[in-house]
This record gives C-alpha cells, structure tokens and sequence, in this order.
C-alpha cells in the first residue's frame, strides 16, 4: 500500500521525544530549551512545567522565507512569505497556515483533532509530534522548498492500537488571491478511506504554492524535495568547513549556525543573492549585516551558490556606484525591488572591509579582479570622508541613529584601517603595487589617528571613546582590537569582562551596547568573544562562549541568535567567526595565504577545522597540544603543506 510507510521509518519518528538524561545539554540550574540528541539532532519538548515557553523560528528557501511559533497551549502556527513569484511584482505575498488550516483527517468515520505537539525536533526541517490519542499518533515534517515558492507538509499518522483502523484524509484546495496577478495554493490531495493495521503508517502531503493566477498548478515532487533538504542538513553538519573539539555543544552550534547560512541565498530579479532572511528583511542586504558579518565565512563552507550569492550581492553595489557614483555611498538595498534606503552609516568603510576580505578567503584571482572596481569606490568614498584629523567622518554607524555617534566613530575608522589593509593584500595579488603601497599608507595614518583621537580613559578603563563627545564606555570599543589594532588591548578587554559593559555575561546574555543603557547588542558579543580569543584570554573565552551557546543556541530563543528580528543571518553568523578568525585566529595576507595564531584551551588535547574551502584550496587545521606546547599542521590533498610548534599565541605564516 503505497500509503503505509515501513515500520523502521515509524519508529525513528515517533521515539524522538524520549530523551535519554544523559544526552541532555542542562546545566544544575537551568534546562536547555533545545536538547542535544546523539544524532545531532535538536529537540524541544513541551512538559507541564513550560506549557508556554513558544518555540520561535525561521525556515528559507530561494523563493521563500518561513517563521513558525508553536507552544503547547497555543499550537503551531506559521507565516509563509514568497518573493520572485514574477520577477515585475513586489507586493508581499504572505500567508498564514493554523489549526484551521490543518487537513481534515479522519479515524474510523471520526474527525481527529490533533491538538498542540508536545515535541519538536530539528534535523535541517522541523518535525511535530503530536500527544497520542486513542491509539493514534500524528507527526508533521514542514520545510519550505530550496528552490520553489513552495512549503511542503508530511503528514504520518501511526496506528499504535492493537487492530486495524479505518483512516481517510479529505482532498481538498484552498485558493488566497494575493493581488491580480499571484494566488497562494494551499492543496492536499487526500485519501480516500483505507484500513491501516496495527504499527503501520498512513503518510500523506499538503502543499503551499505561490503563482502567477495564470499558471497551471504544479504537483510537487516532494520526495526530490525532501531529499534536497537532507543533503543541505548533510553538508552543514558534515560537508566542508567543519569545527572539531572536545565539546561537542560547541561543535553542534557551529553546524547549526553553518546550516541558516547555506539556507540564505534568496532568489531576486537581479538574480540570487545573500541575503539578511527573516520575514521583516527578506530579500534586503545591508553593507553590515551580510557584508560586514557575514561574508567573510562564507568561503569556508565551499558552497558555490553561497558564493556566487555573495558575489551578484557585491555586484549590486558596485552596478548602483557605476551607475549612481559613490555620494552618498549605498547602504543597503531593501524590499524586493532592492531600492537604496540607507545610507552614510559609515557603508563604505563596511564594505571595504569585508568584501576585501570574502575575496582573500574566496582565492579566486578572476573574482577579486572583477569586484576591484567596488574595491576601489569603496576606497575612494571613505577619502572624500577623511577629516582634518585623520579619521572617517560618518553620520552614524551599523546602530542606524539608535545610539549617538557623532560627527566620526570609532567603529567607520577601525572597519577603514582593516579595509585598507586586505585591499593592500589583494592590490599586492592583483599586480598593483603602486595601490598597495598608497592603501597601507592609509592604514598606517588611520592607526595613528585612531589613537590620537579616540584613545581616552573611559570610566576607570584605559580604552576608546567611541567619539570625540563620548563620555561613556561602548560595547563597540572592542572593534580595533578586532580589526588587528591591539595598542589598548588590555584596557579595553578589562572593560568588555567588566560588570559596567557585561553585567550578565555569566547568564549567557548579551554584552550592553552602552554602559548606561540596557539595551544589549547581540553580535559586538560574538565580535566579543573572538575578541577574548584573539587577545589571548582564552580560558575565560571559552567560559564565555560556552554560557552564550547554551543561552542563545540552546535556550528559548535559538537556535539562531537574534536581537531585533526573527532568525536574521546576523548574529548567527558571527558564531563560526569566533573560530576560525579568534580561537584559530587565521588571518589572510593574500589569495593563497594567511597567518595562524592558534589559542588551544588548557583541557583540550586537539581542535581542528576540517575540509575548509578558502584560498582556492581545500584543506585541514589541526591544533594539538605536545608538552606544554602547541603543533600546528596545515594539510591539504592528503599531504602536510606546513607544520609547526611553539608556546600559545605564537603566529604562523602559511602560504599555498
């Protein structure tokens, strides 16, 4: 019977809500909201002690962005937003799917009300399970399509009686006009009653489509579909760009922060870019969020459509400074029609910075050689915003006016000096030594500046004034330390792990993004504890890290770390960047090279970053401990390209 699924399927299904006590993340105090499984697998389960803690979360393929929220007293519901339906309409087409909308299933003639799950489990796409009700158990597999307007629902429904059942599901098609020109399909093709035996499975599908009114309706594939989704699960837990340590938390959070990455190519009518995901900002980009943040890991994960996003996103800055000219320099293209909003946050100081370095992790001559002309747009705004003093003048900064910033911030000229220096790296590749030479003079310059006008004892801390009127401590002073400037770096660390700026840092919670104010700032935390990593406090960075993990990435909030929307890419993004910039503290110094400067934590024998993409090679990282000393051995292709030993915090140049 083609609609009974096989017993072994059923029973990975329906034992995912027993968890062993062993395999759970809990601390004395508090339990992790999202549990470890030994698969790797996450899962929440509703209990009578939290009946109404919500599970809150974002799903995404190219043509569709989707928010569920599920709690036991309230069920499950979910928003789905499609975007490049038709490539000439940008109306929002959003739909909500509820109790309401759930197929009619029927048990013995008798409609079944499945009621609210009791468990949800994440594996790449969120699986449902229902409470058993006289024998009947209900598990839902939902995922948006990777590719289509499209969101998909398998439905399996186990007889845990002791005799046979008659089950049917009605056929059914829902049809929400959006506007003239697009209709949203909700369709379930049904089931026409049938007796289903004891232990077997009844398995049917409901399907969400977004199209032109015009177009015929298209039967989904849903098993190419489904597959689809597992091998993008496969590669973000176990394809290229792998963290391995002792702590296995540590490396879940890197593979489920990797996997909302590989989900953030959207599909526009300027073709496929990365982008910030969420329901409020897709399909937008910001020359922060997805440039500045997010970009340079990119590489790491050898996703060709992840960089080839990431490039067409950079081409829509350099196609509008063609076309539009660098005053004032774009910040960010939002909506579907990608329109230019924001503006003189300091954008071209973000853009400098990580497009320069995406293209030296990327390690492709023919992409830094294309995108050199924003390269140099970028470079040519921030002199025509160079003051009298030396630094970057900006209206404000990534706060976008919620915090003041004066007429120069520390951030636009910490972001500028690291800018100018991988543009230099790349000028030096490309065959330009005369920009090379002009670009680490800027540097040189911007350094010095830098200290003369933001260097200043804020609240008893030796650090940085954020700028020139600034007369409290900022949790972005934290940036030139970040960016490679560490001539204030004890001073400013001091203050970071102070009760003045992170007064909940053992709780996990976010570092302030002033001391004066409550509001916290999620991603200057993970800027933070790269920051601790490279300034080679690490013990307490790990300390650190391990509380924010299991906080954000396994508390009520995760798995994906927000701060004012749903499942935006940033801050997750930020999370792998705490390795591989700040524990493995690898920096580039060109298209096939870069320096290490690895910090192995006292209890960990080894850590090594497996099979990454960057530099145009492919290649491993492996970190162990040897005495009271670290050996580093770079490999790739099966050979060993260098090796070498010293104390913590010794730095390694390695060329391809």
């Amino acid at each position: 019977m083609k609609h009974i699924l096989n017993l072994v399927r059923s029973l990975v299904l329906f034992t995912i809500v027993l968890i062993p006590q062993y395999l759970t993340a809990a601390s004395k105090d508090k339990p992790d909201f999202w549990v470890r499984n030994e698969a790797g697998t996450i899962t929440h389960t509703w209990t009578g002690n939290d009946p109404d803690q919500a599970l809150v979360m974002n799903l995404q393929g190219l043509r569709v962005v989707m928010q569920f929220q599920a709690s036991f007293t309230k069920g499950l519901s979910y928003t789905s937003r499609f975007f490049n339906v038709k490539p000439d309409n940008f109306n929002k087409i959003m739909t909500d799917s509820g109790t309401d909308s759930d197929p009619e299933l029927r048990i013995n003639n008798l409609i079944q009300k499945i009621g609210s799950p009791v468990s949800a489990t994440f594996d790449g796409m969120l699986i449902f399970t229902y409470a058993e009700n006289k024998g009947i158990l209900v598990s839902r597999t939902i995922y948006p399509s990777n590719t289509n307007a499209l969101v998909i629902e398998e439905w399996q429904v186990r007889n845990q009686s002791d005799k046979a059942i008659k089950m049917s599901v009605s056929a059914t098609r829902q049809v929400k006009y959006t506007d003239e020109e697009i209709v949203v399909v909700r369709a379930c093709t049904g089931i026409e009653p049938v007796s289903v035996a004891a232990g077997e499975i009844l398995s049917f599908n409901v399907s969400i489509q977004a199209k032109e009114i015009k177009a015929t309706d298209k039967v989904a594939d849903v098993d190419k579909e489904h597959q689809a989704r597992i091998d993008l699960a496969k590669s973000a837990w176990h394809g290229p760009g792998r963290l391995e340590t002792p702590d296995p938390a540590l490396d879940l959070a890197f593979a489920l922060q990797k996997f909302h990455i590989l989900e953030c190519p959207a599909e526009t009518y300027k073709g496929i870019i990365t982008h910030n995901g969420s329901l409020r900002y897709s399909p937008g980009i910001w020359a922060n969020d997805p440039v500045e943040y997010s970009s340079p890991v990119f590489p790491f994960f050898g996703n060709d459509q992840l960089n080839n996003a990431s490039l067409n996103m950079y081409r829509i800055w350099m196609d509008y400074c063609k076309e539009k000219g660098i005053r004032p320099f774009p910040g960010s293209f939002e909506y579907a029609s990608l329109k230019l909003v924001q503006q003189e946050r300091g954008d071209d100081a973000m853009v400098l910075y990580g497009l320069s370095k995406f293209l030296l992790f990327l390690g492709d001559p023919k992409a830094a050689t294309e995108m050199w002309p924003l390269i140099e747009f970028s470079a040519q705004s921030l002199k025509g915003h160079l003051t009298k003093e030396g630094i970057i003048a900006s209206e404000t900064d990534e706060m976008e006016g919620r915090y003041p910033t004066g007429d120069a911030n520390l951030s636009t000229s910490s972001l500028a000096y690291s800018g100018y220096r991988q543009a230099a790296h790349l000028a030096h590749d490309l065959g330009k030594k005369s920009v090379e030479i002009d670009f680490n003079k800027r540097a040189d310059a911007l350094r010095k500046a830098i200290e003369v006008n933001f260097g200043a004892e804020m609240e008893g801390y030796k650090t940085y004034r954020y700028f020139k009127e600034n007369t409290t401590l900022r949790g972005w002073i934290l940036l030139p330390i970040a960016m490679g400037i560490n001539d204030r770096q004890e001073g400013t660390v001091a203050a970071l792990l102070s009760d003045k700026l992170w007064p909940r840092r053992m709780e996990g919670l976010d570092i302030l993004a002033e001391s004066t104010r409550p509001t916290e700032w999620a991603r200057e935390t993970y800027y933070a504890l790269r920051v601790l990593f490279k300034a080679g406090r690490t013990e307490e960075a790990l300390d650190l890290t391990r509380r924010v993990v299991k906080t954000q990435v396994f508390g009520v909030q995760g798995p994906y770390p927000d701060e004012d929307a749903i499942d935006m890419l940033c801050p997750g993004s930020l999370y792998p960047r705490v390795f591989t910039e700040g524990m493995f503290g690898i920096v580039p110094t060109g298209l096939k090279s870069f320096t290490c400067t690895p910090w192995l934590p006292k209890e960990w024998p080894r850590m090594a970053l497996r099979d990454l993409h960057t530099f145009g090679k492919t290649w491993d990282l492996l970190v162990e401990r040897v005495g009271a000393q670290q050996k580093i051995t770079v490999s790739s292709g099966g050979k060993i390209v260098f090796t070498g030993t010293g104390e913590a915090g010794k730095t390694y140049s390695v060329k391809f």
